[in-house]
């Protein structure tokens, strides 16, 4: 029995069922390294120049099998061989094992391209021989003109052609050609060991080039996509969670960065998982323990208003938990009551000592508890939480009995504030002033309980009384100065800032002070607009004319909000060494620093 003749028979009746294929394979084996090729056509008519696609080339081999046995899942192929194929631009290469009693065949094949031929032969370090992954040959016609129409794209494949990266920047397509046989359904990782492809990239300049390039692919329902869900449980809700999918049966929603809960569809009652890792602030650890603790103990899920029962267990460890979140819950307490933020503190600092401290503090001022110390007076307690810290007063009540701690800036705390001091005559002078006045300069930044939405009405309540206006012009001088030293909380000190100053500028008209201020602010929230811009030109001309106080001051703001350089060196030069230090502890200056740093042009700035 001549099992090559056999073999190339049965290559030859496989691809002759095509019509776009024609074969041309000879089984004398007297052809340097190959067989022959497959002519590839455009057309299912009569093949002709015209519709000719291209060729690709082939080689057959034929093997012997004995009965009961399968054929193997590798082939050895020489180094000589391979390095033969690569400048024949690749082969597709068939192993047709035949039975000799039944004249039975399996045909098999590998699509050797040429960057999966430079994949071997990085394997084969010493060695002269590798081991080919051969695969089944199918016998239906399309998917036999696939696995050839591949081969045939391959062959633009070029191992020795050097690509410079930086060519590829303007990249505005990559192309993936496959045998048609890749399933798309779940995440792929295309590796030369197990699949066929080849992978072309296109520029807007017009450049194609194949790449030896590995490839995953991750479909959209597993890569993950934010819904409009609202999700839940007890008191607890996530919105918009992130939806993927991790297998066929099961779905994952990230409610949070801590927090996953995966749905298995398999059985007939889904069940659940949820994963939970500790986030580093009080706000987002609080809710996702809360919903993680409350979603086994209830084994409901509510998801958009629909309540779904669900199986969770718990896992070990959770009386530490559960301790750990009565901790959390008291700490909550107090932020809210205080009016902190509590997505700013984090919980690290705050074990031992610190954490201890808080919830004493809890006990005093939510649970009514009093401040046991043998001598008492009236003062404010700077009290440490993380980074951040807390103004509080200490004060007996009102019937001059319990010593009570209070937040220092509630809108309700009933105490009034007085700056005293003595005139040039030395007569002492008393004025009635707000918390924010009290309140260090450097010590601002940090607060957390400074009740920013009374900002205005407590600045309302002492109108009537002197200098009032220029103290509210100072904090938002302040504020201003707290946004740049806090970037986390800039947008609350602007805006509270801007609050101030519209205020001010309602009730004392368009002063120079209170437009530059206001004008500042925008300006840290991007750039002016051609309006105002405008009105900063307009104001800059009335300095220039001497028609306001303080005109150089005046001019040196417009110009820095101009972000004219040259104007604003020559206006300094204007000034003397003590106004000089003055216009640098203004926050003017610091937009003119940024604007001259070497940093200027990075985007956090």
């Amino acid at each position: 029995m001549n099992v090559e003749q056999l073999a190339v028979t049965q290559i030859v009746q496989m691809v002759s069922i095509c019509s776009h294929l024609e074969s041309y394979i000879d089984s004398n084996d007297k052809t340097l390294l190959t067989d022959g090729h497959i002519d590839v056509h455009s057309s299912e008519e009569q093949h002709s120049k015209k519709n000719f696609d291209g060729r690709v080339t082939v080689q057959v081999k034929g093997r012997t099998l004995a009965d009961g046995s399968k054929p193997p899942r590798m082939f050895s192929i020489s180094r000589t061989d391979l390095n033969g194929y690569l400048k024949t631009q690749g082969v597709l290469y068939f192993v047709v094992f035949v039975n000799p009693k039944t004249g039975k065949s399996v045909p098999t094949y590998a699509l050797l391209n040429p960057f999966k031929i430079q994949h071997l032969i990085r394997t084969m370090g010493s060695r002269d021989r590798v081991g080919v992954r051969i695969r089944n040959f199918p016998s239906e016609p399309s998917r036999i003109e696939d696995i050839v129409k591949l081969a045939l794209q391959s062959t633009g494949e070029n191992p020795g052609m050097g690509v410079d990266l930086g060519q590829l920047k303007d990249l505005s397509r990559i192309t993936l050609y496959t045998d048609g046989s890749l399933n798309l359904d779940a995440p792929v990782r295309l590796s030369r060991d197990d699949y066929d492809f080849t992978l072309v990239f296109e520029t807007a300049g017009g450049m194609s080039v194949s790449l030896d390039e590995e490839l995953i692919i991750t479909p959209p329902d597993y890569v993950g996509q934010e819904t409009k869900l609202a999700v839940g449980t007890g008191d607890f809700a996530f919105h918009n969670p992130i939806k993927r999918r991790v297998d066929k049966d099961t779905i994952e929603l990230e409610l949070s960065s801590g927090l996953k809960f995966q749905v298995s569809e398999a059985g007939h009652v889904p069940t659940g998982v949820v994963s939970l890792s500790m986030r580093k602030t009080l706000r987002e650890r609080f809710n996702d323990v809360g919903f993680y603790l409350t979603c086994i103990d209830t084994q409901v899920l509510r998801i958009d208003g629909v309540e779904n029962r669900v199986e969770i267990a718990s896992g070990d460890g959770q009386q530490d938990l559960r301790e750990h979140f009565d901790y959390l819950t008291t700490l909550i307490s107090l932020c809210d009551h205080l009016g902190v933020d509590s997505s700013l503190v984090e919980l690290e600092p705050l074990e031992g000592t610190r954490g201890q401290q808080l919830i004493g503090l809890h006990g005093l001022m939510i649970e009514g508890n009093e401040i046991s110390t043998a001598h008492h007076e009236t003062g404010r307690i700077l009290q440490p939480m993380g980074a951040w810290s807390l103004q509080l007063l200490v004060a007996q009540d009102s019937d001059g009995g319990k010593w009570i701690c209070h937040d220092f800036f509630h809108p309700e705390l009933g105490q009034q504030f007085i700056m005293s001091w003595e005139d040039e005559s030395g007569e002492r002078q008393i004025n009635r002033v707000t918390p924010y006045e009290v309140i260090e300069r450097q010590h601002l930044p940090f607060t957390l309980n400074l009740h920013l939405d009374n900002l205005v009405n407590a600045y309302e309540n002492i109108y009537e009384y002197p200098d009032a206006p220029d103290h509210a012009n100072a904090t938002v001088l302040n504020l201003i100065r707290a946004a740049d030293t806090v970037p986390v909380r800039k947008s609350e000190f602007l805006h509270a800032a801007f609050s101030l100053n519209s205020w001010l500028l309602s009730r004392q008209g368009r002063l120079p002070q209170h437009l530059i201020n206001d004008w500042q602010i925008a300006a840290r929230n991007g750039p002016l607009t051609q309006e105002q811009r405008l009105a900063v030109r307009s104001l800059k001309g009335q300095s220039s004319r001497q028609e306001l106080e303080d005109p150089v001051f005046v001019e040196v703001a417009c110009a820095i909000l101009l972000g004219d350089e040259e104007e604003t060196a020559y206006c300094l030069t204007r000034l003397d060494e003590t106004q000089l230090a003055a216009l640098q502890d203004w926050p003017i200056w610091d937009l003119h620093r940024a604007a001259n740093s070497p940093a200027a042009g990075d985007p956090e700035l």
